[in-house]
């Protein structure tokens, strides 16, 4: 179940980033998935989803001509406040 969140993870991170969405894909409670990505892994199924972002967030500046005010837009952030935040809370 495990290797199936992730599957989906890679497959949408950069449009949906809730845990009640990977649940709903895989037919299981939010609080089922966050238990079996914990048990697996011993991360929170959010913190999988915040790394992702995070790790295509610095591939992005490393590798391309864009700059940080058009990230968001690209990783589908409804504003680019929410993104600092992930970055500040993850102290990146």
């Amino acid at each position: 179940m495990f290797q199936q969140f992730l599957k989906l993870l890679f497959k949408h991170y950069k449009e949906e980033r809730s845990i009640k969405y990977y649940a709903s894909k895989l037919y299981f409670t939010p609080k089922h998935l966050a238990r079996i990505v914990k048990e697996a892994s011993d991360r929170a199924a959010s913190e999988w989803i915040d790394e992702m972002v995070i790790m295509t967030t610095k591939a992005l500046l490393k590798s391309s001509n864009r700059t940080v005010a058009q990230i968001p837009d690209e990783l589908n952030f409804a504003n680019s406040s929410f993104f600092r935040y992930l970055f500040q809370k993850k102290q990146v």
